[in-house]
């Protein structure tokens, strides 16, 4: 189990390797970095389905296959195993899985939505890694660790606020 998530991560580290350094437009590595949200805002959303065991908002459970995208041109992967967990599957093990996936994907974002210029999105992600953050508490038992959650969670939004100023950003402020 251990070799395989090493396996999804070292994909995910290399594709983040290959994106942006060489030869794309400014504007296509923006784009890739908006679809690197888009990614962490969905494994945020199944964590948050793990944590609730709700079924999803078309009606089918998280044990069911989604249906396959109709994108023939693109050269898409498969869906990553965890997309797919049954009821029975819903771990601690599993959530931090989807965690990582969900992580690596901001962190990527991060990359090139750095805070000095896209302030917005970067305040954003820093949002959606605290959210993915707090999908992991559920299926936390030890309080040590959760404390530790919640302080990492601080920790996230306190570095940008203390580099922004307070009048020009006052609604990041106020969140």
């Amino acid at each position: 189990d251990r070799r395989r998530r090493r396996g999804c991560l070292g994909r995910v580290r290399d594709m983040s390797m290959s994106r942006g350094v060489s030869g794309l437009p400014e504007e296509q590595v923006e784009a890739a970095a908006q679809l690197d949200v888009s990614f962490a805002t969905l494994y945020s959303s199944l964590l948050s389905a793990l944590a609730r065991a709700d079924p999803l908002p078309d009606g089918r459970s998280l044990a069911e296959p989604p249906s396959p995208l109709p994108f023939v041109g693109l050269p898409l992967p498969q869906p990553h195993p965890a997309a797919s967990l049954a009821a029975e599957q819903r771990t601690a093990a599993s959530a931090k899985e989807v965690y990582r996936l969900g992580a690596a994907h901001a962190a990527r974002a991060k990359g090139f939505l750095v805070l000095d210029g896209f302030v917005t999105d970067h305040c954003a992600i820093l949002n959606l890694e605290t959210s993915l953050l707090a999908g992991l508490l559920p299926f936390e038992d030890h309080p040590g660790r959760k404390m530790a959650i919640h302080k990492r969670r601080a920790d996230l939004l306190a570095v940008p606020l203390a580099q922004l100023n307070e009048d020009a950003y006052v609604q990041l402020y106020r969140q």
